[in-house]
């Protein structure tokens, strides 16, 4: 039982490092940010709630992922949007939309679209690893 929640902890606690730096790391940038998502096979009306709702989301599930309480959900939806995003890098990855330019932020921004694959499919990995060593406990089963 240690070992699964220390697992399902440290599991968090990557999520919350790696989405707390994308999302500063937009605002940061965000003018290169703006530019970038404005490259992206996105519909023009959409783009604003992209622009502000993704580094937005990515706070609040990091701080969904901080408390007892809703960590186990915070996880879930993290694990959510990383199949989401990996879903987009293997679109891109297969060209469909052709040529499009990273929109990440911060050191992530220098990967290639296949590191950047790499890279989603291990925060997926270890969000199910986390999810399927937890669910079955006392403390989440509700």
């Amino acid at each position: 039982m240690k070992t699964r929640m220390l697992v399902f902890n440290a599991v968090c606690l990557l999520f919350i490092t790696m989405f707390v730096y994308a999302a500063v790391s937009k605002w940061m940038e965000f003018n290169v940010f703006v530019s970038q998502m404005h490259k992206q096979p996105f519909p023009p009306q959409v783009l604003p709630l992209l622009i502000w709702g993704i580094p937005f989301t990515e706070v609040i599930v990091s701080l969904l992922l901080s408390l007892d309480k809703t960590r186990f959900m915070g996880l879930k939806i993290a694990t959510g949007m990383m199949i989401l995003f990996t879903g987009y890098i293997i679109l891109i990855e297969l060209r469909y939309f052709g040529e499009i330019p990273c929109s990440c932020g911060g050191a992530i921004v220098q990967f290639t679209w296949v590191q950047h694959l790499y890279f989603n499919l291990f925060f997926v990995l270890a969000g199910a690893i986390a999810l399927l060593l937890i669910r079955n406990t006392k403390a989440f089963s509700r």
